[in-house]
């Protein structure tokens, strides 16, 4: 009888055991799982650089995330006045839309204050629209030199380092006309802000070149630190995601690294390749820096051939042409052949709701495609 009366209490005690590890395994393997889907993938966290980020840029970075290595966005860039023009050339020769278009704020043919504020209310409205459409919107701001006219040439213009400081000094002249052409831009950014527009913000780019008046500058991060705390601190843009956006390294233009303001100031890394897209350095030494932030290509002219995303050039997430050069370096068989690629998306691929703010919560592999 002793016996049994310890057996089965033992018994007892052995199968609660057992009961209580298969939970906790249970448990385990929801938290860890050994397979991650392109569903979880989409929905892990991401966190932006600017902690405040809203809502809709937060779903927008972790779906850039989501993509990186599967597909690539296709993108086109239009100029401040004429804001849906080559966005219509690719409907006009493809039958569908890129899924990022490419606005500007920057001001280059010597406009009226007057002019530049219609225009860059002209930019608002079609972002709006086709983020209400299911597209992407990306912001380039070509700057004049602060204190300027609105001209190409100033935004081109030599300046030295010792003038450089002067603009990122505070209290100086050049100073106070740098915020007051800042709080300009941010004006129409809120009106973005406010209608819920995520906008992929890519300014003061190529900045590891010499032709801008921001280019090869040994400070050139405290340009970027004083855009950055001016529209976030100050002005509350929450609707930005930071793109650095350095022209691919060349015989004029620096190493990457030289001129890159950080990882705690920038979402996402895009490098801007002319020519042919065929020197994987360009890809590699960026997808380094980046130490795990999404990659792009920030401007083209001759579309890259849509394998390379397959093969060795997997992870970036969005290339955008540029401008008047999509049919200048292009073919319309090659437009039409990149646009019908199983690897690059287009707007009616993105399958985004701006109203709820889902994204796709399926994203195909490259592997798994034909």
């Amino acid at each position: 009888m002793l016996s049994v009366r310890i057996s089965i209490p033992f018994r007892l005690h052995f199968y609660s055991i057992i009961v209580l590890l298969v939970l906790i395994l249970s448990l385990l393997s929801s938290v860890f799982p050994t397979h991650v889907t392109n569903s979880q993938l989409s929905e892990t966290p991401i966190t932006p650089v600017n902690p405040a980020a809203s809502e809709s840029s937060k779903n927008l970075l972790a779906y850039l995330y989501s993509l990186s290595g599967k597909m690539t966005i296709s993108g086109q860039h239009d100029y401040l006045e004429s804001p849906d023009e080559w966005s219509h050339v690719v409907k006009t020769i493809t039958d569908t839309y890129s899924g990022i278009h490419g606005y500007e704020l920057g001001a280059t043919l010597n406009q009226s204050d007057k002019l530049i504020s219609s225009q860059r209310s002209a930019v608002v409205d079609s972002a709006i629209q086709w983020y209400k459409a299911g597209g992407i919107v990306t912001i380039a701001y070509h700057a004049s030199l602060p204190g300027t006219c609105a001209c190409w040439s100033n935004v081109q213009k030599t300046i030295s380092q010792k003038d450089f400081d002067k603009i990122i000094t505070p209290g100086t002249t050049q100073y106070k006309q740098l915020i007051e052409d800042l709080d300009k831009a941010a004006v129409y950014l809120k009106q973005l802000r406010d209608t819920g527009v995520p906008v992929l913000w890519r300014p003061y780019h190529e900045m590891n070149g010499n032709w801008f008046w921001w280019g090869k500058k040994n400070n050139y991060a405290s340009l970027w630190n004083i855009m950055y705390e001016r529209f976030v601190g100050y002005h509350k843009l929450n609707n930005l995601l930071w793109v650095w956006s350095p022209n691919a390294p060349n015989a004029s233009a620096d190493k990457y690294e030289l001129t890159y303001p950080g990882s705690d100031k920038v979402d996402i890394l895009a490098a801007d390749v002319y020519g042919s897209t065929s020197d994987v350095k360009y890809y590699t030494d960026l997808l380094k820096l980046a130490n795990g932030k999404p990659i792009a290509i920030g401007e083209n002219g001759q579309l890259p051939n849509p394998a390379i995303f397959k093969k060795d050039q997997k992870k970036w997430v969005y290339v955008m042409t540029w401008g008047k050069l999509l049919t200048e370096d292009n073919t319309p068989a090659t437009i039409r052949s990149f646009y019908n690629s199983d690897v690059i998306l287009t707007r009616d691929e993105l399958n985004i709701d701006p109203m709820n703010g889902i994204l796709p919560n399926t994203i195909p592999s490259i592997e798994s495609l034909p």
